[in-house]
């Protein structure tokens, strides 16, 4: 199996880092081609097929439970999205945006919006994890196209990075 890539830099600007730092989020484009996330999505796909756990019907499931399906940390199950997960790439960008030397993976995680499912209730993330910084950053990388219909029933994977401290 010949494995995309993922050691290339994604060269940043001085103008994405500062909006990041300004606002605490950034659209990056481009950060993976078309045939990365295909590869990449069909090893998640595949993944999650066999470590889903979930079997209950929605209607038997919180609103928590409703929102999508969740596989944490596929790096450690497959060796695979081991390379997705702790990618150069991924790692470079989130140190450059943080403005930090290096990065260290917190969890991450396969995320899938069944159809029916309820929305995903709003929230913020940093606030339960047990990290003692608040130089934390995650990405969201949507593994199909999103439009105004799909927007809230997509295949995503977030990675939740931390700096080394």
């Amino acid at each position: 199996m010949n494995l995309p890539d993922l050691s290339s830099e994604y060269q940043l600007t001085n103008e994405q880092i500062n909006s990041y730092q300004a606002n605490g989020h950034i659209f990056i484009k481009g950060l993976c081609s078309t045939s990365e996330i295909s590869f990449y999505r069909e090893a998640i796909l595949d993944a999650v097929r066999k470590l889903n756990t979930e079997k209950r019907k929605l209607e038997d499931r919180d609103t928590y439970g409703k929102a999508f399906l969740q596989i944490y940390n596929l790096w450690r199950q497959n060796e695979v999205l081991r390379k997705y997960v702790l990618s150069k790439r991924f790692a470079h960008v989130a140190a450059k945006l943080m403005g930090v030397e290096k990065v260290r993976l917190y969890h991450d995680q396969a995320l899938f919006k069944e159809p029916g499912g309820g929305p995903t209730p709003w929230h913020q993330d940093q606030y339960y994890w047990p990290l003692d910084t608040n130089n934390t950053i995650t990405m969201w990388m949507p593994l199909i196209d999103l439009t105004e219909d799909n927007g809230d029933s997509c295949v995503s994977h977030p990675k939740h990075t931390s700096s080394d401290m």
